[in-house]
């Protein structure tokens, strides 16, 4: 069935960074309503969005300091947010965002499945969405390549052993130099590694939530979770642009997450993701295999993971607006759909 639209949505964005971008270029595309568009104090304030996001043309929305901004004074549907992963420091724009009445659809890992990062936030965001009859949901790219294709590779299973997951994720994607891939451990000994709180961060411990949420969707019971962060080292030498040369063999090219998952039912869940320098001829994919009957297992490719990511947020703001209040998963939503004839 296809997603029909009674109006074009209004949207205010909050971040105006490589995804706001996005989401921004994409509503201009389809005719949407950019309402407004906040920030954090820097050069992008008091510039025209259209300047910002590089569409070469004013909109006649200039972008606010996201602090002094009047969010009263809102008229729109929803607020795309783009600032961090973590549920904790982005809750002052949740908070001025459903205040002021509007959904909110936002990036960021620990999003997609509140309760599973941080119940004590998630509990006061969906008791603000419901008291001001709004809603929340976590959404991009995990959306359709992680949840979904997990939920849908299970469908046709009248049997059910355990699931796994995995994923390579290309370092390019998530630095833009040597300093920023060294926050994911690349060019660190093994050592540095363990001493870095690489190991210990919530933000990587959060993609446990990954299985912990195709499970529940498709009906089982959570009753344990366990999760660690280790290093990915190789026996060979990797050349890598980004690291400005090569990265002896040895030496760690990134971070692998490690979650397991039980369930009352007895079916378990395992995730082994990485976040790595890539090899030549390596290509970013999310896989999934079912244990059951039938055996299956699906794998998706991504060549634009930004795009991709932003696209997949900004297909559900239709969604998110028509949805009941409070936090709606995207599991709860239904398979994402496209906004191509929109």
């Amino acid at each position: 069935m296809t997603q029909t639209m009674t109006k074009k949505p209004r949207i205010v964005i909050y971040g105006v960074g490589q995804y706001g971008g996005y989401v921004v270029r994409f509503a201009v595309q389809k005719g949407w309503k950019i309402v407004a568009a906040v920030n954090r104090a820097g050069s992008k304030v008091g510039q025209d969005l259209g300047r910002v996001v590089g569409i070469g043309r004013d909109l006649g929305v200039i972008v606010q300091d996201c602090e002094t901004f009047d969010y009263s004074s809102l008229s729109a549907d929803l607020g795309v947010v783009t600032q961090t992963n973590q549920l904790g420091v982005n809750l002052p724009a949740y908070k001025r965002l459903m205040g002021a009445g509007l959904n909110v659809a936002c990036h960021g890992s620990e999003s997609y499945y509140p309760y599973g990062c941080d119940a004590a936030v998630a509990a006061e965001i969906d008791a603000l969405a419901r008291k001001n009859n709004v809603t929340f949901t976590g959404c991009g790219i995990w959306d359709m390549s992680r949840i979904w294709s997990g939920i849908l590779l299970v469908g046709p299973c009248t049997e059910i052993k355990s699931l796994f997951h995995s994923s390579i994720t290309d370092a390019k994607g998530q630095a833009a130099n040597r300093q920023q891939a060294m926050q994911i451990g690349a060019g660190m000994t093994r050592e540095q590694f363990e001493s870095s709180g690489l190991p210990q961060s919530r933000l990587l411990r959060s993609y446990k939530t990954i299985p912990e949420h195709v499970l529940a969707a498709v009906g089982y019971t959570i009753t344990a979770t366990r999760s660690r962060v280790e290093p990915v080292v190789f026996d060979q030498p990797v050349d890598s642009e980004l690291m400005g040369g090569t990265v002896a063999a040895g030496l760690c090219v990134g971070t692998r997450i490690v979650g397991e998952i039980e369930t009352k039912e007895g079916v378990t869940a395992r995730a082994e993701i990485e976040l790595r320098l890539f090899r030549e001829g390596e290509v970013e994919h999310m896989f999934w295999s079912v244990d059951g009957k039938p055996r299956t297992r699906v794998r998706v490719e991504r060549d634009d993971s930004a795009h991709a990511t932003a696209a997949n947020l900004f297909n559900r703001i239709p969604q998110i607006i028509a949805a009941p209040p409070g936090i709606v998963l995207v599991s709860q939503l239904g398979p994402l759909h496209h906004t191509a004839l929109a």
